[in-house]
């Protein structure tokens, strides 16, 4: 429901938006405070507030603190603003699309569609598809929305587009044959797949068809915000419930809040709350209080990319019921 069905709220924001105009600044608003700075502390919780994590990972966790809080100011006292704006972006989109590449391959291990062929057609099928969009808007089309010269637009590269679309459309039809292939030979249809590929990639093409980067920011990320909450409820409720010492053994809040739902949304929204809000009001007054802000986003995007890899952690394959 969670995983899949978390599609249906950027839908929900796209017809909010274009349907009801619905203002971007409140949307934005309810997205950044409820939902994506929440989604920080629940990564948060399960390292800088788990006591284990703090003692095993001490290089990473401190070491990230380290560099992606004082690489924003650097940057920002290099001149270089608009250049660390667009890094944070792309990167957070970048975030995004790993994400649900993560969950179609959980779909592909849980469900025995591992064949090699597969595996090659689903990658490229998912990141094509994701890529193209933004792709298409901000650097074949409308560099500017973006701040840079529009002069750089791709569409004015005779035959570019074209290109483009014919690159589009290959990879599209090759992922139509594979399917139909299967079907023809009897084999089984990863139905849990093909949702997710369903519910996620019309809405990054409506998206950015229809939205610029200050309502796509909140619509497509938003999928993403609820299933990291799904992921790790679902982790932390396996890992921190054991009784007594045993589960304290993490630290009060992470066993609190790991395995209260009540405590999971307070903690989540009173830590969003103290660095959202302020990092908005001062980052508007000082580019050095917006490049340390960008910090909590860069180090959060990094840690992500870290502490999710069930194939070498036998402990979070466990927690993830995945053994």
């Amino acid at each position: 429901m969670w995983v899949i069905g978390s599609s249906l709220a950027g839908y929900l924001y796209l017809f909010l938006h274009l349907v009801l105009h619905v203002p971007v600044t409140l949307l934005w608003w309810f997205w950044s405070v409820g939902l994506d700075g929440t989604h920080i502390f629940g990564t948060a919780l399960r390292t800088y507030f788990d006591r284990d994590a703090r003692s095993r990972d001490q290089r990473l966790l401190y070491g990230s603190l380290l560099v992606f809080f004082s690489l924003g100011p650097l940057l920002v006292l290099a001149g270089l603003k608009g250049p660390l704006a667009i890094f944070v972006g792309t990167w957070a989109y970048y975030h995004v699309i790993r994400q649900h590449y993560g969950f179609l391959m959980l779909y592909k291990v849980k469900n025995r569609d591992l064949a090699p062929r597969d595996n090659w057609i689903d990658s490229l099928f998912l990141m094509v598809m994701l890529v193209a969009p933004p792709f298409h808007r901000f650097f074949v089309h409308s560099p500017h929305e973006l701040g840079l010269p529009q002069r750089i637009a791709l569409a004015s590269v005779p035959g570019f587009e074209p290109l483009m679309w014919a690159g589009v459309a290959a990879v599209a039809a090759a992922y139509a044959a594979r399917t139909y292939s299967r079907i023809r030979l009897g084999q089984s249809l990863n139905v849990p797949k093909m949702l997710l590929l369903a519910g996620v990639v019309p809405l990054h093409w409506l998206t950015f068809a229809y939205m610029s980067w200050q309502a796509a920011v909140p619509t497509v990320t938003i999928v993403h915000n609820l299933q990291y909450h799904a992921l790790i409820w679902f982790h932390n409720r396996n890992k921190y419930a054991a009784g007594g010492a045993a589960g304290l053994r993490f630290g009060w809040l992470p066993k609190t809040a790991g395995t209260s739902l009540a405590w999971y949304a307070l903690a989540a929204i009173l830590f969003s709350l103290s660095y959202r809000v302020p990092g908005f009001h001062l980052g508007r007054g000082s580019d050095l209080a917006f490049g340390f802000f960008c910090g909590f986003g860069l180090t959060h995007y990094y840690l992500d990319s870290k502490i999710w890899r069930v194939r070498h952690d036998p402990s979070l394959r466990q927690s993830l019921r995945l053994e």
